[in-house]
């Protein structure tokens, strides 16, 4: 800067650049604060859903425990069974100021349950409560 003549021309000239880089800035803080929000309702939502996983893992463990002491080992019957999705993921993208963010979703098929018959013998009302604990 030390060799830039003292005109008015100049001291346009700067000006102008101070102004863009000022409001360059001012776009990118307002950009950083929309990540950072976005950021914070994804980290509270991941927090909540670990809190709640605990309790519904132990208590789908102890309903499966239960299920196979009513009804008899029946993982072999749940596994030849015909396998299809009842829950799928779809995938989609969220624009948060200018930043694109993968956004996934999930979604019921509507495919029928397999293994309605599965229980008949004896305890289907414990496997009936496996089948809402684990969906």
């Amino acid at each position: 800067m030390s060799g830039v003549p003292p005109t008015r021309m100049n001291q346009q000239v700067f000006k102008g650049k101070k102004k863009a880089a000022e409001s360059g800035h001012r776009l990118l803080k307002k950009k950083a604060d929309a990540l950072k929000v976005k950021f914070r309702d994804y980290a509270k939502s991941i927090a909540e859903t670990k809190s709640s996983m605990a309790a519904d893992s132990s208590s789908a463990s102890f309903s499966l425990t239960q299920a196979e002491y009513a009804a008899g080992n029946f993982k072999q019957k749940v596994s030849e069974g015909s396998m299809t999705a009842r829950v799928r993921v779809g995938a989609g993208i969220d624009n948060v100021a200018g930043v694109k963010l993968p956004v996934f979703t999930y979604y019921e098929t509507g495919a029928a349950t397999d293994n309605a018959s599965l229980g008949l013998a004896g305890g289907g009302k414990k496997i009936q409560v496996v089948r809402e604990k684990y969906t």
